[in-house]
């Protein structure tokens, strides 16, 4: 009989890096995670009220057709489109959301800062 060995899923320490360094990297990350799932949600609550049921046109690909990210988006049968097409949307175009900021028209229309 084999015995299955333990394997650490953290990676091992670098050179001059302790526990607390990894600790607080893993902090850094949740506080972040919160953030954006939080701005997230509060964008397709915003969404919600001003495009896909603020209308009644809903063309053949399922989408409202109000929103710069409307391009992107696929189906809106099911949670947070519009929050998945803007994450499909910045990916394709290489931008970056800050999370601190609520002006949910201002993405809904494209616009980007200093714009």
């Amino acid at each position: 009989m084999i015995k299955a060995e333990k394997i650490s899923m953290s990676p091992p320490l670098q050179d001059g890096e302790d526990a607390d360094d990894i600790v607080r990297q893993v902090e850094l990350f949740t506080d972040y995670a919160k953030k954006k799932r939080s701005w997230e949600n509060a964008f397709q609550k915003w969404s919600n009220d001003h495009g896909i049921e603020a209308t009644e046109h809903i063309d053949s690909y399922g989408c409202c057709g109000y929103g710069s990210m409307c391009d992107w988006c696929e189906d809106n049968s099911y949670g947070r489109p519009c929050v998945r097409a803007l994450n499909t949307m910045c990916r394709e175009k290489r931008i970056k959301i800050d999370y601190s900021k609520r002006d949910f028209e201002k993405i809904w229309r494209g616009e980007r800062e200093g714009e």
